[in-house]
């Protein structure tokens, strides 16, 4: 059993989401993306099934496994034995969650294919860059496809649909999308057709007394959703519906509530006060003030010099920062540069 941590920040902790036991079933009778898969050319020597979500509006475990986690393994291992016979599998689990880390040991028993990793739950470890960082010891760049270096990175309901749609060669057309936040009613699970519209999936459940505001995949480092007729596809992970508000405030993480610093249109930008906490959270150690300031000398080239390249651009800088700089925004800004 190995563990795999470094700094970085609990929001499952500081912002609980607690989601209904009930799976809803979104009806849609338009054009719908059935399940596919890009098997890749290269060989697979690894693959890493991330079992810890490190963020609270990421979809449960036991939605995904439904209390039958040994049936999740065995499609696993057919999934494995099918298309990638070489690889070594590492499935990657939450060290809180001891039940599911007890199956999975009673089940890597005479399997040495198969090894097990706690992590602790801390944003965002389960990134591409440190989850190979830190389960298989191995550096590699932000955006790059990591099956360059032998490594695929499955998703768990990839691991179903390949299993189902592949080798029992059966129907698999919906996925699993946890919708939450101050915008909605409730926080419901639903069961959807990819190529469904974001408006068909959130009409019964947002409220009517409120603006809001729709992200996909994360508040951190996600994007906002202008027009609702846009489709979710299958590598859509999450929506989250935001009450808009007209402020915002500083030290975001310290209100335990709700998650403001998503929310305001007004900006309210004030300078740099060297404060530090953007480098104190960085978790690949950068110092993302110095970005900032290049910026704002109008320096934009010379935030290269300072390993712009290893940023992971995970928002905690932006999310952390008192004068509420857009520092993601303008990380991205920088990177795009010629």
């Amino acid at each position: 059993m190995k563990k795999a941590y470094k700094k970085g920040f609990n929001l499952i902790e500081t912002y609980p989401v607690k989601f209904p036991e009930t799976v809803i079933l979104v009806k849609y009778d338009g054009p719908v993306d059935n399940f596919s898969f890009s098997f890749p050319d290269k060989k697979v020597e690894h693959i890493i099934v991330n079992l810890c979500p490190t963020e609270p509006w990421a979809l449960p475990n036991r939605v995904i496994l439904r209390n039958a986690t040994h049936d999740f393994l065995d499609k696993l291992e057919a999934v494995r034995t099918e298309y990638f016979p070489d690889s070594h599998c590492h499935v990657v689990v939450d060290h809180l969650e001891s039940n599911l880390v007890n199956e999975l040991t009673q089940f890597k028993t005479q399997k040495d294919w198969l090894s097990i990793h706690t992590m602790e739950a801390v944003y965002p470890y389960d990134a591409p860059v440190l989850i190979v960082k830190n389960i298989l010891g191995l550096d590699i760049a932000f955006g790059q496809n990591t099956i360059e270096d032998g490594i695929l990175i499955l998703d768990p309901q990839n691991v179903t649909g390949i299993f189902e749609y592949y080798i029992k060669e059966t129907e698999f057309n919906t996925r699993l999308i946890p919708i939450s936040g101050t915008g909605l009613k409730d926080n419901k699970i639903l069961k959807v057709k990819p190529g469904t519209p974001i408006k068909s999936m959130l009409e019964l459940y947002v409220r009517t007394d409120i603006k809001y505001r729709v992200f996909l995949d994360g508040l951190l480092n996600g994007t906002e959703v202008k027009d609702l007729t846009q489709k979710i596809d299958w590598s859509t992970k999450n929506i989250i519906v935001i009450e808009e508000r007209d402020y915002k405030t500083p030290f975001p993480y310290l209100n335990v509530n709700e998650l403001l610093f998503t929310t305001s249109l007004m900006g309210e930008l004030r300078r740099c006060v060297y404060c530090n906490f953007c480098d104190d959270i960085c978790p690949v150690n950068l110092e993302p003030a110095l970005y900032w300031h290049c910026y704002d000398r109008g320096e934009k080239h010379k935030a290269r010099t300072y390993a712009l390249e290893k940023c992971i651009e995970c928002g905690l800088c932006s999310f952390s920062c008192p004068s509420k700089l857009e520092l993601l925004q303008v990380i991205r800004e920088c990177k795009s540069l010629k």
